[in-house]
């Protein structure tokens, strides 16, 4: 289904303002989708739904750094300010196209009850496809509140999170949103879409039951509920577990990781390419890289070698990588979440096991001696160092340093150096938070974050 002039009209208005569209009248008849076809072409356009995750906080992240040469060759003034953490409410592609395919879901979930009155013989379709809508707008809206909100935490339950937009007609005023809200929102969401979904979808880019169970798991980890994150990564791994066995990939191939892979459960990626993060221009973190052990595959699957003894990126979830990246879910997060709620809540074998039943997959045949933790706290410090070395690259590590922030064992306090003069985020800096890109703020005169 081709997107129609009214779409163009309602994105105008929501995003962009344009004052021409918005004086004419369109037919609304021209916009209205007929049949479920016409909502699963909504919701299965690529582009649109799976590729519209905001990039900056993998680009905030401390993952990779920036030769001083590297960085002055970059001419986006925007693009260089992000590396430094100095934003200057610039980040509008990241901002719009995440509430562009909102704008879509909530398209489907409007006219979703007219067109079954049409087509009552198939309910169980209509199930996943609202199931679908819901599960793509609170994926949304989780990747916006890692960016623009403030860490869930007992401190920010009231603070103003993001615009939840619930309903495609432009003429509802954008509010903000708290954080308690906000969560609540996309958890009870997730919770309605699980009942609706099938357990597995016939391809990856769509919605499953299994996916709404993975994505409460990062929400629940997130939020610090170890146990309801334990109990949703558990429901997802029991209906879909698979690993790969990395020996059986190829070290020197240009795509070592295929696009869809045995491991992925629901594909997404970046919106775009970053050209901080393409593969002629980003280094590894150093620390990062001689983490990983001797025998360990991910060493040459994930990175190769630049000419002048530094490592890049290589591989990606998303198959090819060149500056975009795989943010989706995928069975070997679910066994971390797993490994890590156990650890905090003080099951040190399950613990264990879980992360054992991983790694044993990534090491060279053979050659993998399991983990062992005498105390939880130990097996709490192990998963978490290779929760970072597995999901690299994979836009979750920008969170992971704003939860553990809020502890005192695992502050992470990220920094940049270029020449001589360093760049750093220290602890409850406002800079955690992105600012609202001003032509929101203009448009809809919602209030912005702290500076």
């Amino acid at each position: 289904m081709k997107t129609r002039f009214y779409f163009i009209v309602i994105l105008c208005s929501m995003f962009l303002g344009c004052k021409k569209y918005l004086d004419a009248k369109p037919d609304k008849k021209l916009a209205i989708p007929a049949t479920i076809a016409d909502l699963w072409a909504l919701l299965d356009n690529y582009t649109k739904m799976n590729m519209s995750s905001p990039r900056a906080g993998e680009e905030y992240a401390d993952t990779y750094y920036l030769t001083a040469t590297g960085f002055k060759a970059i001419s986006n003034i925007n693009t260089r300010n992000n590396y430094i953490w100095n934003d200057k409410g610039e980040l509008f592609s990241d901002w719009v196209n995440a509430y562009s395919a909102i704008f879509y879901a909530n398209v489907v979930l409007d006219e979703i009850d007219d067109v079954a009155k049409n087509e009552p013989d198939d309910m169980h379709q209509f199930d996943a496809v609202r199931g679908s809508a819901l599960f793509f707008r609170t994926f949304m809206f989780y990747e916006l509140a890692q960016i623009f909100a403030p860490q869930y935490a007992e401190n920010t339950l009231s603070a103003p999170c993001i615009p939840l937009r619930l309903n495609p007609d432009p003429a509802i005023p954008s509010m903000r949103a708290t954080v308690s809200e906000c969560y609540s929102q996309m958890i009870n969401d997730l919770r309605t879409a699980a009942r609706l979904l099938p357990e597995n979808s016939e391809t990856k880019n769509r919605p499953s039951k299994a996916a709404a169970f993975g994505l409460l798991g990062r929400i629940y980890l997130n939020m610090g509920d170890y146990k309801n994150a334990a109990l949703y990564a558990d429901s997802c791994l029991r209906i879909y577990s698979k690993l790969m066995d990395y020996n059986s990939l190829s070290p020197t191939a240009a795509v070592p990781i295929p696009k869809f892979n045995e491991e992925v459960i629901f594909a997404s990626r970046s919106f775009s390419e970053s050209s901080l993060l393409y593969t002629s221009r980003c280094r590894i973190d150093t620390v990062l890289y001689r983490s990983y052990a001797e025998n360990d595959l991910r060493k040459d699957i994930f990175f190769k070698a630049n000419t002048d003894g530094s490592f890049t990126v290589k591989a990606s979830y998303d198959g090819s990588y060149g500056g975009a990246y795989f943010n989706g879910l995928a069975t070997d997060e679910q066994y971390l979440i797993l490994a890590e709620c156990y650890a905090r809540l003080n099951n040190i074998p399950a613990a264990v096991q879980y992360l054992n039943l991983m790694l044993e997959k990534r090491f060279l045949k053979g050659k993998y001696q399991a983990i062992q933790a005498s105390t939880s706290q130990q097996a709490l410090d192990i998963v978490l160092s290779e929760r970072r070395k597995e999901l690299v690259f994979r836009g979750v590590r920008w969170s992971d340093i704003r939860r553990l922030n809020k502890e005192d064992r695992y502050r992470i306090y990220p920094v940049r150096k270029l020449d001589n003069e360093l760049f750093e985020l220290k602890q409850d800096d406002n800079r955690y938070i992105s600012l609202i890109p001003l032509k929101i703020i203009e448009i809809t005169g919602l209030p912005q974050n702290e500076r």
